[in-house]
């Protein structure tokens, strides 16, 4: 037959183990609440930063489409002063009717292939 200071160490080692659970269970659910609460964090950040990272794509689109637009501007201009510099000089000699000549083919030519351009 067991003594009672036997069975006072059995109780009590029962007892010290169901502490000992209870502890862990409840370490066990906070580090499951820590990690929800940091899944849920990392989502929200990664939504955030993927939200950033599209309007950066939409603007660098947006820089492309108006580098091309001040090219064509440029070249646009080019033609322009070719053929004021024709008009002018043929004011000036009254005579350069050839130069004038071969600067309406150019512009004509310059215009087709720039609306064949815009078209693409």
């Amino acid at each position: 037959m067991p003594s009672v200071e036997s069975s006072k160490f059995i109780l009590s080692w029962e007892f010290i183990l169901q502490v000992i659970a209870m502890i862990l269970a409840i370490a066990a659910g906070i580090v499951s609440v820590s990690k929800a609460v940091e899944a849920i964090t990392k989502m929200s950040v990664r939504k955030k930063v993927n939200s950033l990272e599209d309007r950066m794509n939409k603007v660098e689109d947006r820089l492309k489409q108006g580098d091309k637009r001040f090219e064509a501007q440029s070249d646009d201009l080019g033609q322009v002063l070719i053929s004021m510099h024709a008009i002018v000089m043929h004011m000036i000699s009254g005579n350069d009717k050839d130069k004038l000549q071969a600067t309406e083919k150019e512009m004509t030519e310059y215009m087709a292939k720039r609306k064949t351009k815009q078209e693409v």
